[in-house]
């Protein structure tokens, strides 16, 4: 899967960000600690349009036309999309929300806080709220089941969470990470995330490798190494396939496994060794957008010209490939 990388560029000002692309791939689109949202055309779009939600901007998710963001007013917003206009408050929190993500058909979204909650709200009746008790520090982050019956999060009280939606109790807890009192002291920010489709695994960032969790009966199946990778994992993310996994680490690397043979099949370091803090896979599968902690944005564009790894690589594009 060899890649090309293009040249980073100033998106924020100093700070966390994140990314995400639109469903159509046409658009990337950011935040950051400026508190604006940034909407980019390519890479070269030296005029994206910008949204401000806030003073600052800590997490946001797009699906179907609509933008959701997490911000230090400690509300979760929606905006149209790509229009931008407000669209109401999702939901608020007694402090800041930490991390939003939809589900996967766009009607429910997810916001974890630094008041220790999780709650999960209909997007077409905000009044509809299921509250997650029992983390007992800050969340991270956090990532629903595909099948829409589970979500799992991370916390700073050092545990990964697996919850019942609607019965809104814990199905699991581990042990897992280092302990902190807030988000921005966190080794890691443990951006785990279920596979797409059948949602058989559940990835986790733990230290410097990602571990797999067996959705269902929650068994650690393995993990995910590669032996350049020694600092923190941050973030981990699956290709649109559920074939390939990407994560970020804290000094720069950009790691790509295939999660069938547990195989690295890329690997970027981060042109000037800051931490990445967020990406995303295009829809297509072929370019990967990722955003550091120096408020800068870049973009991997993947080939397929090696037949080994390239095939792998154009199964992902045409989102055939089989999952584990």
């Amino acid at each position: 899967m060899p890649c090309e990388r293009k040249p980073m560029r100033y998106g924020h000002s100093e700070g966390h960000t994140e990314v995400c692309f639109d469903d159509t791939g046409r658009y990337i689109v950011t935040c950051g600690n400026d508190g604006d949202v940034r909407i980019w055309e390519s890479l070269d779009d030296d005029d994206p349009k910008f949204i401000t939600v806030g003073e600052k901007a800590y997490s946001l998710a797009l699906k179907k036309g609509k933008l959701v963001t997490a911000s230090s007013s400690n509300t979760v917003q929606i905006h149209t999309f790509p229009d931008g206009d407000p669209d109401g408050i999702l939901t608020r929190f007694t402090t800041n929300a930490t991390h939003v993500t939809f589900n996967r058909s766009g009607t429910r979204v997810a916001a974890g806080s630094s008041d220790f909650m999780v709650k999960v709200v209909e997007v077409s009746d905000s009044s509809q709220q299921k509250t997650l008790r029992g983390h007992e520090a800050p969340v991270l982050s956090v990532t629903f089941d595909p099948k829409d019956e589970y979500l799992a999060s991370s916390s700073c009280d050092g545990s990964v969470v697996v919850w019942s939606i609607e019965q809104q109790t814990q199905v699991i807890s581990w042990p897992l990470l280092q302990k902190t009192n807030d988000v921005s002291n966190a080794t890691s920010l443990c951006r785990l995330a279920f596979q797409p489709a059948a949602g058989k695994f559940l990835a986790v960032p733990v230290e410097t490798r990602v571990h797999l969790y067996e959705r269902g009966s929650w068994d650690h199946v393995g993990s995910l190494s590669d032996e350049l990778l020694t600092q923190p994992v941050n973030v981990a993310v699956w290709s649109p396939c559920g074939r390939f996994l990407a994560a970020g680490a804290i000094g720069g690397l950009l790691t790509i496994w295939d999660v069938n043979s547990r195989l690295v099949v890329e690997r970027q370091k981060h042109e000037k060794g800051f931490t990445v803090c967020s990406l995303a896979w295009h829809p297509s599968g072929s370019q990967i957008a990722y955003t550091d902690t120096e408020g800068c944005l870049g973009l991997e564009m993947c080939h397929h010209d090696r037949p080994s790894k390239g095939a792998l690589l154009a199964l992902a594009a045409n989102g055939r490939c089989p999952l584990q």
